[in-house]
């Protein structure tokens, strides 16, 4: 899902080689660096599990990352020159963008989030027929930080981005439907309408975290990682 809307965005708009180069170039050293921190303070059998997850859910994750990068660095260009129609067509088309994105990145974390807690069931087996010890099982409650901190990642991802087209839906409401000048009480009621319909179909009247509690699929990893923690085991 992240390359195919990497390959929508236009070309303007897609940053520099270098730029992409550095992000993923971070992801890496950052699954690094976790996998080696976490390989030094658990030497469990089954330590390497949750680094592999960890670093498949971020591998996944990086071309989302580089879109909304990408989305965030667009609103920080002065659009006041851009003709109206021409900017209402980009904010709409970049905020179909974000919802998309934050929509695979909670799944992505759902699928990591359930899978972890598959493995964490599956030990809690072999505990129980005494071919694990219970030091060398992974605890449930590491399933339920693992998703909360999924989840606060996607939020860190996906609220620069949606702040600035929020940022330039008003700049452009303001522009198209301003209140100074208009004394009259009924035109002033019209008008102040017509802005708060306008700002609503850009989607600038909520904040973005709107669309994060709207979209379910953000909390489904709190959800199951909660799920499996309290169910009996």
């Amino acid at each position: 899902m992240g390359v195919q809307q990497w390959r929508a965005l236009p070309e303007a708009e897609r940053r520099s080689r270098r730029e992409t180069v550095v992000i993923v170039g971070m992801v890496a050293l950052g699954t690094a660096f976790y996998g080696v921190v976490a390989a030094a303070a658990d030497d469990r059998p089954g330590a390497w599990r949750g680094p592999l997850l960890v670093g498949t859910a971020l591998a996944g994750a990086t071309p989302m990352v580089c879109v909304a990068y990408a989305v965030w660095r667009g609103t920080q260009t002065d659009r006041s020159d851009v003709a109206a129609g021409e900017l209402m067509e980009w904010l709409l088309a970049r905020r179909r963008t974000m919802r998309a994105l934050v929509g695979g990145l909670g799944a992505l974390v759902a699928l990591s989030t359930l899978a972890l807690g598959a493995v964490v069931r599956m030990e809690a087996e072999l505990v129980k027929a005494h071919v694990l010890t219970s030091a060398d099982a992974t605890p449930f409650e590491y399933v339920l930080v693992f998703g909360g901190v999924g989840t606060l990642l996607v939020a860190i991802v996906y609220t620069p981005a949606a702040v600035g087209l929020r940022r330039q839906a008003l700049h452009l409401a303001e522009r198209l439907f301003t209140l100074t000048g208009t004394d009259e009480p009924a035109a002033l009621l019209e008008r102040a309408e017509q802005r708060a319909r306008f700002e609503h179909l850009l989607g600038a009247e909520a904040g973005p975290f709107a669309d994060l509690q709207a979209g379910i699929v953000v909390l489904t990893p709190l959800v199951a990682s909660a799920v499996a923690v309290w169910l009996p085991h």
